[in-house]
């Protein structure tokens, strides 16, 4: 039997494939739709015209994955680390992504795109967000401990209940953003 009509009778039997090693496969044209692949390596995997709809892609490893023509509607497509200090690193805009419990403590996000982005619970701590563009970016429980927001727009930006402890933020950087409950100290730069 060969790996792709194994893959196939396991998803029928309804195995998990978080954290499955996918690697290099041809899964071209395949039925995934619903499917957790939650930290599967996907890195090489032909993809093209599957059916991913619906299904959960939360910190895949997708480099040079083939995902042309593939049916994606609803499906959960969150970025690993790697995948988002590439992203930056390319200017590449990250407005919208599901970034929420990410460990992103003292990453680099500088002038990163972050309309949109759901940052809830993240760990900021320390994180480099100067000039970072956060419109109506939820930042809800987020960790901003000493991070430096420096030129960052959080215009409409969701901070309730953030920690902003020692954080490098202007005042009028704050202005027309959601803080209740929040708690800042020397909120300064």
């Amino acid at each position: 039997m060969n790996a792709v009509k194994e893959l196939e009778n396991k998803i029928s039997q309804g195995h998990s494939l978080v954290r499955a090693d996918l690697s290099g496969m041809d899964l071209s044209g395949i039925d995934l739709s619903g499917i957790d692949l939650t930290g599967a390596n996907l890195s090489g995997c032909n993809l093209s015209n599957s059916n991913l709809s619906h299904a959960k892609l939360g910190a895949t490893s997708r480099e040079n994955a083939n995902l042309d023509g593939a049916k994606m509607e609803e499906t959960k497509m969150e970025l690993s680390i790697d995948d988002l200090q590439q992203k930056i690193g390319n200017a590449q805009n990250l407005g919208g992504y599901n970034l929420s419990d990410y460990n992103l403590a003292g990453i680099d996000l500088s002038g990163a795109r972050l309309a949109h982005a759901n940052l809830s619970g993240a760990n900021l701590k320390g994180a480099d967000l100067r000039g970072a563009y956060l419109y109506e970016a939820n930042l809800s429980n987020a960790n901003l401990s000493e991070a430096d927001l420096t030129g960052a727009q959080l215009r409409r930006a969701n901070l309730t209940g953030s920690i902003r402890i020692n954080a490098k933020i202007r005042k009028w950087a704050l202005k027309g953003a959601y803080i209740a409950g929040a708690t800042a100290y020397k909120d300064d730069a």
